[in-house]
């Protein structure tokens, strides 16, 4: 029992002292300078990357089958191709920590792939894709800037660097078309506001719970990344918000100048209905919430399916 207490107090100290340094600013190059708990927060982190990266391609599957014209199609497939890349880094990585590749893509139940409710619903076309890279695309861009400005796992970092090359330029693609299309006709307009009424809640949902009900703080204790939940929440509105203003997109979203800090027009948490596509404002219980994001939505499995049975085919061309 003594011995046992040992171990666990000389495991306990080497945590906080891997803490203290990664916090000085120590940057961790090799598997060997970790320990059990930062080898896990780290690899956690990518492994939810990847599987969020790899969720891309049957999500814009459906817009790039849309897409108006040649070269929207290729701007879409260049996205997708983009987010392939990404995933095939992370999953990589994952590989000099011992994972299966092959097995975490096609062996794995698809319900078990850690990913977002916002990219478990299919973008049906050429705007509501660029929307989504408006406001989702900038949330997955806004915590892969943190991380890779941050990261004390020095090669995930600089693996990042390319990551958020092309996330920026996704980023700039819905900028600029968002744009175009409520500046285009009364009926782009109108499909511009819808797309972003339903995606709104759920980029702004992306970076997780409030502060303060967060439980698990290990991604900062270890620096993976710098930046809290809601630090990463109010630096994508302080992009989003004047953005949407500039161009007269209604959002429930302003700038609060008693707190001096971009809020939400709502409380969160709201839910989906995945029957009408409508969000219900009413502030419900955060265990109802967890219990839709559990369930996901309804895209997921079977768009985790069919990349899995590989049959895409003819139907990219």
């Amino acid at each position: 029992m003594a011995t046992r207490m040992k171990e666990d107090l000389y495991d306990e100290a080497a945590e906080l002292a891997l803490q203290h340094r990664v916090k000085a600013g120590y940057v961790i190059e090799d598997e060997a300078e970790m320990t059990s708990r930062y080898r896990d927060v780290v690899t956690n982190t990518m492994h939810i990357a990847a599987d969020l990266e790899i969720m891309t391609l049957p999500v814009y599957h459906p817009a790039l089958l849309a897409a108006p014209t040649l070269e929207d199609r290729i701007a879409v497939a260049a996205a997708i191709q983009d987010e392939l890349g990404h995933a095939q880094v992370m999953y990589r990585m994952l590989e000099d920590f011992g994972y299966d590749t092959v097995e975490l893509l096609f062996e794995r139940d698809p319900a078990d792939f850690r990913t977002f409710y916002m990219i478990e619903h299919p973008q049906h076309d050429y705007i509501e894709c660029c929307v989504a890279m408006l406001l989702g695309d900038r949330a997955g861009y806004t915590t892969t800037r943190d991380l890779e400005e941050n990261c004390s796992f020095g090669p995930y970092a600089r693996s990042l660097r390319k990551v958020n090359f092309e996330e920026q330029w996704h980023v700039g693609h819905g900028e600029r078309w968002v744009k175009f299309f409520w500046n285009h006709s009364p009926e782009t307009r109108k499909r511009v506001q819808k797309y972003v009424d339903f995606i709104f809640p759920m980029a702004a949902m992306w970076f997780g719970v409030p502060d303060s009900m967060k439980k698990r703080t290990d991604q900062l204790a270890y620096k993976i990344r710098g930046a809290s939940n809601d630090e990463m929440r109010q630096r994508w509105l302080t992009e989003v918000v004047p953005y949407c203003e500039q161009v007269g997109i209604d959002i429930p979203a302003h700038f609060d100048k008693e707190k001096n800090e971009y809020v939400l027009d709502y409380e969160m948490p709201i839910l989906l209905n995945e029957d009408t596509g409508e969000w219900d404002y009413t502030t419900v219980t955060w265990e109802e919430k967890f219990n839709q994001w559990r369930k996901g939505g309804r895209n997921k499995v079977a768009a985790l399916e069919r990349l899995q049975g590989e049959c895409w085919g003819k139907e990219f061309w």
